[in-house]
C-alpha cells in the first residue's frame, strides 16, 4: 500500500497522503488525527526501512563511493564506451535555481520545533558549508577589477552586470538589465520569513539530478553555480558544456574566480538556454547563445525548467515542514523522478565586429546637442509667453472678465514670463560658454546637425521603451505611437504587432537602433539573410545531435547489456548469504528488466531508419573488461547486408532482439523461486 501510495503522485502532500490512506484503505474509517498521526509514524518507519535496505543493496554492489550516484545517473551520458567517437563536449548540463521549494522559519511559527539531527540529504546533496566557500568570489572578481557597484545592495547579486574587461569606455550589456525588469521583486529579494528561499539544481540533458543544494536567506547568488561547477569539475573533469539563464554575466565572475585556472585548463564551457536567449542582446547571443555553439547540437538546455515543473507541486507539502522532512521529500521526489525518468527516457563576424562597436558607442551629450535643446526649449517658452501676454493685454482694455478669469490671467502671465526669462537665461548661457557670436537658427548647419541627434536618441529612446515592455509581457505593443519613425533619416520601418509576434529573439532590437545607413548595406542587417543564417546554424546544430545521439545509443545499449548479466551474478552470489537482500535485489531487477526491454525495442526501430550510421550493437565500458555473454543478437553486431532483401533483414533483426531479450531471461533467477 505504502509504495503505491508514495509514487502516486508528487502533488499529494503528508497531510492529503493521511487521509487518502486512511479514509478508503483502513476499512473506511473516518478521518482522525491520532490515525493520521500513526500513519506518520508508520511512514517514517517505511522511508527509513527503505533507505536501510537500499543502503545494504549500495554497499554490496560497489554503489557506496562517492560521487557515485553522480557518475551514474544516466547511462546515456556517463556510461563512456572505449573507442567510441569523439564529441566536441563529453558532457552537456543546465543548472538553475527555483524558488518554490521553500521552508518557513521555525522562529515565526507556532511552538517549539524539536531539534532533529538527521539531515534526510543524500550523497547528491551540496552542504551549505560546501556553497559558502565561494561567497567572496564576487565581492573578490570585482576588487582585482577595481569596480564599484554602488547601485547594488548585495555584492554578490546575480543581476548585476560585469564588465568584460579593464576598458573603463566598456558598457555593460543589457542583458542582466532585461532580467531585472523580468524578474519581480519578491524573487529577487526574499522574505526574511522563509530559512530555506528554494533550491539549486544542476541536471543533465536527459534531466537526471547531479546536484542539488539549498539556497539560504537569499536569491540566486552566484556562490550555488559555483559550487555547482566545482562540483561538476572535480567528478567529471573537462569538456563540459553547460547552459544557465545569466550565463554572460556568470562567465566574467567565473574567469575572475579561484577557479579561473581550473575552467580554461578543463575547457568548460557555457551557453544561454534557447528560451532564455530571446531577452539576450543580439552581440550577447553570438557570443553565448546555444544555436552557435559548435557542439551543442539541439539541446534547448532548458532541461531545469522541466525538472522545475514537477518539483515545485512539493511546495505546499514541505513549506512548513522540518529540515529533515523537506530535504526526505525532495529526495524521494528526485530519486523516483530519475527512475521515472530513465523509463520515459549568417556572417556572423562582420555583424559581430559591428555590434561591439555599436555597443562600445557612448551616447554622450555634447554641449552643441544641449545647447539646441535649450534653444527648443526657449522657442517653447517664448511662444507660451507671446499668448500669455497677448491675454494679458486684453485686461487693459476692460473687457468683461471676471476676478477669478482675471487672476487666472494675471497668474498665466507670470509663470510664463518667469520661464522665458530662465529659459532665455540659459540659452545666454550656453552662448557665453561656446563664445557665440550669434544665435543659431533652424537653418545653422550645426544647428541640423545637433537636431538629428537628438532625433535619433529619442528614437532610440522608444526602441527600449518597447524592448521593456515587451519583457514586461505587456499587449498594449499595438497602441504605440510608431508614426514619427518616417521622421528618421534614412526611415526605419514602422513595427506592427504582427512582427513583434514572429521575432524570436529581443536583440532585433540592437538592430533598430541602428539608423545609420552603412548599416542597411550589411547583409546580416537583411531579416532574411539573418532567417537563413539561422537555419543554417539550426543544420549545423543537427548534424552534431546525430553525432551524439549515436553516441547515447552505443552507451545505453551497452548499460542494457551489462545490466542483463551483473544483476543475474549479484543476485546468484547474494542469495546464498543473505536471501532477503537477494529478494529485493530481484524485485529492483524485475522492474529494471521490463524497462530496458522496451528499450531494446526502440533502440531496435532506431537501428532500422534509413541513414542511420551509428553503433549497431553494444561496447565496452571504459575501465571494464570485454563482456563476451550473452552473445548479442545478430541485427545489433553487424551491418546490415547492402544487397539482401530489407524487409528480411528487418523481419530477422526483430526476431534477433526478441532472442536477446529472452537471452538475458537466462540469466536471472525468477522471482516465484526466490520468494
Amino acid at each position: 500500500m505504502y509504495t503505491g501510495k508514495v509514487t502516486e503522485s508528487a502533488r499529494d502532500s503528508a497531510f492529503k497522503l493521511k487521509r487518502k490512506c486512511c479514509v478508503p484503505s483502513i476499512m473506511y474509517v473516518y478521518f482522525h488525527r491520532h490515525l493520521a498521526e500513526q500513519l506518520r509514524v508508520a511512514y517514517n518507519i517505511y522511508l527509513e526501512l527503505n533507505r536501510r535496505i537500499n543502503s545494504h543493496l549500495d554497499k554490496f554492489l560497489g554503489r557506496d563511493m562517492d560521487n557515485w550516484r553522480i557518475l551514474n545517473s544516466c547511462p546515456a551520458c556517463q556510461y563512456s564506451l572505449v573507442d567510441e567517437p569523439p564529441l566536441d563536449f563529453s558532457f552537456l548540463c543546465a543548472f538553475d535555481g527555483n524558488n518554490s521549494a521553500k521552508l518557513v522559519d521555525p522562529a515565526i511559527r507556532r511552538g517549539e520545533e524539536r531539534l532533529d539531527p538527521r539531515s534526510g540529504m543524500s550523497s547528491i546533496w551540496l552542504t551549505k558549508s560546501y556553497v559558502d566557500q565561494f561567497k567572496d568570489e564576487v565581492r573578490s572578481a570585482r576588487a582585482c577589477q577595481g569596480q564599484q557597484h554602488p547601485g547594488s545592495s548585495d555584492p554578490d547579486d546575480p543581476w548585476v552586470e560585469e564588465p568584460d574587461s579593464n576598458d573603463s569606455a566598456e558598457p555593460p550589456s543589457v542583458c542582466v538589465d532585461r532580467w531585472r525588469n523580468a524578474a519581480p521583486e519578491s524573487w529577487k529579494k526574499m522574505f526574511a520569513i522563509f530559512k530555506k528561499s528554494g533550491i539549486f539544481v544542476t541536471v543533465c540533458r536527459h534531466g537526471f539530478l547531479l546536484t542539488i543544494c539549498d539556497m539560504v536567506r537569499s536569491g540566486e547568488l552566484m556562490k550555488y553555480p559555483i559550487a555547482s561547477m566545482k562540483k561538476l569539475m572535480d567528478v567529471f573533469g573537462s569538456n563540459i558544456l553547460y547552459g544557465y539563464d545569466i550565463k554572460c554575466a556568470f562567465e566574467k565572475i567565473l574567469l575572475r574566480s579561484s577557479l579561473a585556472n581550473d575552467v580554461k585548463r578543463l575547457n568548460l564551457q557555457g551557453v544561454v538556454p534557447a528560451f532564455h536567449g530571446h531577452a539576450h542582446n543580439r552581440l550577447c547571443q553570438l557570443n553565448h547563445y546555444s544555436k552557435h555553439r559548435v557542439g551543442a547540437g539541439k539541446e534547448d538546455f532548458e532541461t531545469c525548467e522541466h525538472v522545475f515543473s514537477e518539483s515545485n507541486a512539493l511546495a505546499c507539502g514541505i513549506r512548513n515542514t522540518t529540515d529533515f522532512h523537506r530535504h526526505q521529500a525532495l529526495d524521494e521526489h528526485f530519486s523516483f523522478a530519475d527512475i521515472d525518468r530513465y523509463a520515459a527516457l549568417s556572417d556572423l563576424e562582420d555583424e559581430q565586429l559591428f555590434l561591439q562597436q555599436l555597443a562600445r558607442r557612448k551616447d554622450e551629450s555634447t554641449i552643441e546637442v544641449d545647447y539646441v535643446k535649450a534653444l527648443n526649449e526657449h522657442d517653447e517658452a517664448q511662444l507660451a509667453y507671446e499668448s500669455a501676454r497677448v491675454e494679458f493685454a486684453k485686461l487693459n482694455l476692460r473687457l468683461n472678465y471676471s476676478t477669478r478669469d482675471a487672476g487666472n490671467i494675471w497668474c498665466h502671465h507670470t509663470h510664463a514670463t518667469i520661464k522665458h526669462d530662465q529659459k532665455l537665461e540659459v540659452v545666454a548661457d550656453y552662448e557665453r560658454q561656446m563664445a557665440l557670436d550669434s544665435r543659431w537658427d533652424v537653418n545653422h548647419p550645426e544647428c541640423i546637425k545637433a537636431q538629428s541627434h537628438i532625433t535619433h536618441r529619442l528614437f532610440h529612446k522608444a526602441v527600449d521603451d518597447v524592448e521593456r515592455l515587451v519583457v514586461m509581457r505587456l499587449l498594449e505593443l499595438t497602441k504605440l505611437q510608431m508614426g514619427s519613425l518616417a521622421q528618421l533619416n534614412p526611415p526605419r520601418p514602422a513595427l506592427q504587432w504582427e512582427q513583434i509576434v514572429e521575432y524570436s529573439f529581443l536583440a532585433e532590437f540592437d538592430l533598430l537602433h541602428e539608423t545609420n545607413g552603412e548599416m542597411q548595406s550589411k547583409h546580416w542587417a537583411n531579416p532574411s539573410y539573418r532567417h537563413a543564417s539561422t537555419q543554417f546554424f539550426e543544420q549545423q546544430r543537427a548534424h552534431e545531435e546525430i553525432r551524439r545521439l549515436n553516441v547515447e545509443v552505443g552507451q545505453l545499449l551497452t548499460k542494457i547489456r551489462d545490466d542483463g548479466i551483473d544483476y543475474p551474478q549479484a543476485i546468484t552470489q547474494l542469495w546464498s548469504d543473505n536471501p532477503p537482500l537477494a529478494a529485493e535485489l530481484q524485485w529492483h531487477w524485475m522492474h529494471l528488466r521490463s524497462v530496458n526491454a522496451c528499450y531494446l525495442w526502440r533502440i531496435q526501430q532506431i537501428l532500422e531508419l534509413p541513414g542511420y550510421n551509428g553503433p549497431m550493437g553494444p561496447g565496452t565500458r571504459k575501465g571494464q573488461t570485454e563482456v563476451m555473454l550473452p552473445s548479442p543478437p545478430h541485427g545489433l553486431t553487424q551491418d546490415q547486408d547492402d544487397e539482401g532483401d530489407k524487409d528480411e533483414d528487418m523481419f530477422r533483426q526483430l526476431e534477433d532482439v526478441h532472442t536477446y531479450i529472452e537471452g538475458l531471461d537466462h540469466h536471472c533467477i525468477d522471482l516465484e523461486l526466490v520468494v
